[in-house]
């Protein structure tokens, strides 16, 4: 069952938070909403268009977080949760309540505040593998994207049995060529450890250590060969 979408709204002129902020949640699990004034996410949220949280910076045009707040919960009856932006503040009040403050420059604490207020809890998946590497590499190609998902398991399995083939052999130098050719592979896919038991295998294992790493990185496919087809290959609109 996939999990929905949350909706932010980010509302701060400040092009380096945006770039940051929006880096962060640039994930399946959310879609952030970027506006430099106030005004934007007044009407975003007067058309009663998704809103499940409001981050605002405490500066923001034309009349600062403080008014605008007023005025969508006096006004509009908005209730989502809300954080505001600052440099300095540790919390934000108002004339009707207190909010959670996002201290800038964000780092990843202050994005897990986002994230925990979303009920957000971070899939296995995510530490498998991030397509991070191949939506800069396509400029976010989704057909790209796909048919690269696609080759690595296709290319990769077939290496994976070789490799234990290999190993039951005790042909050490192929399966240090093996190990070699398939790290790109993972790391196309940004799954650390796949790449560093390839680097392994293929640069430092001694004889007594290739058969429990192969069966590592075999484990290690299987278990983002399983997440892949999940998340991407049993659905058709893979991203």
């Amino acid at each position: 069952m996939n999990t929905p979408v949350k909706h932010i709204l980010f509302v701060d002129a400040d092009r380096e938070a945006q770039s940051r902020f929006n880096s962060y949640f640039d994930t399946g699990s959310f879609l952030v909403y970027n506006f430099n004034s106030a005004m934007g996410a007044i009407q975003h949220i007067k058309e009663s268009k998704p809103a499940d949280v409001l981050i605002i910076n405490e500066n923001a045009k034309p009349m600062g977080a403080a008014q605008t707040l007023n005025y969508l919960s006096d006004e509009l009856q908005f209730k989502a949760k809300t954080f505001v932006t600052s440099e300095s503040k540790g919390s934000f009040e108002t004339d009707s309540a207190v909010y959670e403050v996002l201290k800038k420059p964000f780092d990843e604490t202050e994005f897990q505040k986002v994230e925990s207020a979303l009920g957000y809890t971070k899939k296995i998946s995510d530490e498998l593998y991030s397509l991070d590497y191949l939506k800069e590499l396509s400029d976010g190609d989704t057909v790209f994207i796909n048919q690269s998902i696609q080759m690595f398991i296709e290319t990769v399995g077939p290496r994976i049995e070789e490799l234990k083939a290999l190993s039951a052999a005790k042909a050490y130098q192929k399966i240090a060529e093996v190990a070699h050719n398939i790290k790109p592979s993972f790391e196309m896919i940004l799954n650390k450890r796949g790449a560093e038991l390839c680097n392994f295998l293929a640069h430092h294992a001694a004889p007594g250590d290739f058969k429990s790493y192969v069966e590592d990185l075999n484990e290690e496919f299987l278990l983002v060969e399983k997440h892949l087809r999940e998340d991407f290959l049993s659905k058709e609109n893979s991203l």
